[in-house]
């Protein structure tokens, strides 16, 4: 019988990575039965932990550093980030990076179902696992939830169109068991039914056993609402992202124009809900987010082998008193060039800079959006001016109403979670398209200038050793 291919990579190979001194420093489960992993909560633990090194940790090739490569990947899908020079991520830039044979599908393929295989594993093990408390499994149960809802959701979104209009498309296979029998895709509501049940499981766990983050890594209450948050808002299911959203920020501050000022690139000085810590020995170097999106040292973006400009266009719609503004450098805009420096390691972190996964300024902005798709003018205007009124000089004034509002809402999502992972998929979900002229896309670099809402080239291909490992998706089952 056929088996699925993207579990040649299984949890032992992952938790058995070495490393010295590593916060996450995992057992060395090569000695270690299979199963006899799962006996203990601390066991649960190391897989858990080998996961989330796994998510961020490079493989193979410089494009595929971990979920923030798939980030970048999909920034680059969409108008807000000009690419200067043709190099790693050019043909994401130019939406010809799809197809079933190339390297980016079957990254992201594998990465996420790698993920989802491993925590199945604490899943189904948790409840029977020796521990010194229950609070304890119920919070590793809840992490490994919100891990696979996370990865599912990141599966389907980039496999198959949005939500809304496409419930009965296919969508990808669900295993809730750590199997290597290949499996139908499943519809994308199915799909999003799963995540909905996972992340609601995991909010109840994750409120129950009342335990603290112990490392900006471990998903939490928040985070899990947080997540929750992100589909319903792709369901338009906007009275469930409204508060789902102000849970997840509950109890959390925006950060001042100081503190984004910082340079995103460690989460102890940023108000981050949710992110991956690097350290130096753990650094990826050029094969890294950093390297691409950091002007400040000396990766892909800093010597110029592809540097990455603001969009000119995104630039224009800009408050000349917004602090976001005054961190790009437009001197050099006459050629094309509009250097940003949101992401700036250099002289700090360099390349040990954290990745950063969620912000409370993402939940204040989907609740915005929320509230304003329910005709509530007066609390969309009150979220997205505590918002602004951090990120200008003087006090914003908000008084936009109706269609006007959401338009500026989603205007403001655009330039506040800029370079973060958002901009293809947001496109996706409000069926908009891509339209580069005007602004300070090369169409010789770029190729692609314009994209119709919908178009297939937003989704990825199945990956061609998955149509031939497994037999329950073949040729017919294609993405077109």
């Amino acid at each position: 019988m056929k088996k699925i291919y993207y579990f040649i990579l299984i949890l032992f190979v992952v938790a058995a990575t070495s490393c010295k001194e590593d916060f996450l420093e995992t057992s060395p489960t090569n000695q270690i039965s299979d199963q006899a992993i799962f006996n203990t909560a601390e066991g649960a633990q190391t897989v858990l932990d080998g996961v989330k090194r796994d998510m961020r940790e490079y493989h193979s090739s410089h494009d595929q550093f971990g979920v923030k490569a798939i980030d970048l990947a999909m920034d680059l899908m969409s108008e807000d980030i000009a690419v200067e020079r043709f190099h790693w991520f050019g043909y994401d830039y130019r939406f010809d990076n799809r197809n079933a044979t190339y390297r980016r599908p079957t990254y992201v393929w594998t990465l996420y179902y790698r993920v989802i295989y491993n925590v199945n594993g604490v899943i189904n093990s948790i409840d029977d696992a020796t521990a010194d408390s229950d609070a304890f499994k119920d919070n590793l149960k809840a992490q490994a939830l919100t891990l696979r809802a996370f990865s599912y959701f990141r599966l389907v979104q980039m496999y198959q169109h949005t939500y809304v209009g496409h419930e009965g498309d296919p969508g990808v296979p669900i295993y809730l068991e750590a199997t290597i029998e290949g499996k139908a895709r499943n519809t994308v509501s199915e799909v999003y039914s799963q995540v909905v049940s996972d992340l609601d499981q995991a909010i109840q766990l994750f409120d129950s056993s009342d335990l603290s983050q112990r490392h900006i890594s471990d998903p939490t209450g928040n985070i899990a609402r947080g997540i929750r948050a992100r589909v319903a808002l792709s369901m338009n299911d906007w009275s469930t992202a409204a508060s789902m959203a102000a849970g997840a920020k509950s109890g959390l501050d925006v950060m001042d124009a100081g503190d984004y000022q910082a340079g995103f690139d460690n989460h102890v000085e940023q108000n981050w809900m949710w992110g991956l810590e690097i350290n130096d020995e753990q650094s990826t170097i050029y094969a890294s987010w950093f390297s691409h999106v950091d002007w400040t040292i000396g990766g892909y973006c800093g010597i110029g082998y592809s540097p990455k400009s603001y969009s000119l266009a995104l630039y224009n719609q800009m408050d000349d008193g917004d602090v976001r503004k005054q961190l790009i450098d437009a001197s050099a805009v006459d050629n094309g060039r509009l250097i940003p420096y949101k992401f700036a390691a250099g002289g700090d972190k360099e390349f040990a800079a954290d990745y950063v996964m969620m912000r409370p300024e993402e939940m204040v902005l989907i609740e915005a959006e929320a509230k304003a798709r329910l005709g509530e003018d007066a609390a969309a205007q009150a979220l997205l001016k505590s918002l602004r009124d951090n990120r200008y000089e003087s006090p914003a004034i908000v008084d936009l109403t109706g269609s006007a509002l959401l338009e500026d809402i989603l205007l403001e999502r655009r330039i506040e979670l800029w370079g973060e992972g958002f901009a293809a998929l947001d496109l996706k979900r409000l069926k908009r398209g891509v339209d580069r002229t005007g602004s300070n896309h090369n169409p010789v670099v770029a190729v692609t200038m314009s994209v119709d809402p919908e178009d297939d080239r937003f989704n990825y291909k199945i990956p061609q050793d998955e149509i031939d490992a497994n037999e329950n998706i073949n040729e017919s089952d294609q993405n077109q």
